[in-house]
């Protein structure tokens, strides 16, 4: 489930660094995420889950790690926001098949009810941003299915459970494959997001080139020196 905000003032004036936030909201015995002991997952549908407390909530300000955020002069007064949680595929399911934008009233009541809940709990860890948010954007599994062409909701690949990082399934997903001409690349041969999707393209052109890449990075690294500007 993603929820992205627009906010009316800079990151500089409410103080947001370009990090991401790993937030777990819920201590204990009751901080499983595998769904069995945390009851947000254990609800029936998202109305129920929406009157829980969401145990893990990702938060970003895009905006932040933006260099070239300020060169627009539209987006000088202005900050962006991404939270991603896990939901249940369940919740939404029942309107996979419904058109996009005309999923009727009860989807989008569902989908609103556990994005503001994930605006809550973020606006509680950033309480600055609460009375500056003015556009709401959320996704449910379905949105993902749809645009990104997913199986059942998910945006980060193959699980990433145990069995996913076992000897094993590691020497398995790898770039070279059985098919000549055929390489596997990003998230799924290393491990999920940005910079796992990052460096899975380095390992797979690695391979290609039979190349010690990373050395190469390395060596470019410490060659770098900036430039130093003329006042």
């Amino acid at each position: 489930m993603s929820v992205f905000l627009r906010l009316s003032k800079s990151a500089e004036e409410l103080n947001l660094a370009p990090q991401n936030t790993w937030a777990f909201m819920i201590i204990g015995n009751n901080a499983s995420m595998a769904g069995t002991a945390c009851d947000f997952f254990t609800q029936e549908n998202a109305y129920d889950a929406a009157e829980k407390n969401i145990p893990l909530l990702f938060i970003s300000f895009p905006c932040t790690k933006d260099p070239n955020w300020n060169n627009r002069p539209e987006r000088r007064e202005k900050c962006t926001v991404a939270n991603v949680t896990f939901v249940n595929l369940e919740w939404f399911e029942s309107w996979e098949d419904k058109p996009l934008k005309r999923r009727g009233n009860d989807y989008h009541r569902a989908k609103k009810l556990i994005g503001q809940k994930m605006i809550d709990q973020t606006c509680k860890l950033y309480p600055q941003i609460e009375d500056c948010i003015d556009f709401i954007d959320i996704g449910t599994p379905v949105t993902n299915n749809h645009y990104i062409n997913s199986t059942k909701g998910e945006i980060y690949g193959l699980d990433h459970n145990v069995t996913r990082f076992s000897p094993e399934s590691s020497s398995r997903l790898r770039p070279e494959t059985d098919i000549s001409g055929l390489w596997m690349s990003g998230q799924d041969v290393l491990m999920c997001g940005f910079t796992g999707g990052l460096f899975g393209g380095v390992l797979t052109s690695a391979a290609m080139l039979k190349r010690d890449l990373f050395s190469d990075i390395w060596k470019l690294r410490s060659a770098y020196k900036p430039s130093q500007k003329k006042e």
